[in-house]
């Protein structure tokens, strides 16, 4: 199977997209799609996954630290982001007929923006932090935490 994956940080107006790579262990952003109610452009999904042809899908899903729900909701109960991810996954898959793995990515978003803000803060950003770069980096950050659940190679 190819090594490299697709990676997307679901959200309803727009949603970062990722690279990662098993050989090597890279994640890079990629880019922001827009949404529109969860939605995605799917000509430009479809144009991404025939340009970079990845072996699978990584999508990340809002869980909580009890299982397969949000803090808050009912016992098997979803929240409204996590069955719009769940929704996003399954279409990817039926869509691309590759195999999709789910990643919680509570606090990705957290993560990456203080990532960029830190980068601000020491000079290796010039540019002003925007919500299309957080997107896409939270979708580096799922990467990353799909790539350290992979096992290492032998070697």
């Amino acid at each position: 199977m190819n090594g490299s994956a697709l990676v997307f940080d679901h959200g309803g107006r727009r949603i970062g997209v990722a690279v990662a790579n098993r050989s090597p262990r890279l994640a890079s952003p990629l880019l922001t799609l827009p949404a529109r109610d969860g939605v995605p452009d799917w000509p430009a999904l479809d144009r991404l996954v025939k340009e970079w042809s990845p072996g699978q899908l990584v999508v990340g899903v809002p869980y909580n630290g009890e299982g397969y729900r949000i803090a808050g909701s009912s016992a098997g109960e979803k929240s409204d982001s996590e069955s719009a991810a769940e929704r996003f996954a399954a279409e990817l898959e039926a869509r691309y007929r590759l195999p999709v793995t789910r990643i919680d990515e509570r606090l990705t978003s957290v993560e990456a923006e203080s990532r960029l803000r830190e980068q601000r803060r020491s000079g290796a950003r010039t540019k002003k932090v925007r919500t299309g770069d957080v997107d896409a980096l939270a979708a580096c950050v799922i990467a990353e935490m799909w790539l350290d659940q992979l096992p290492r190679p032998a070697g």
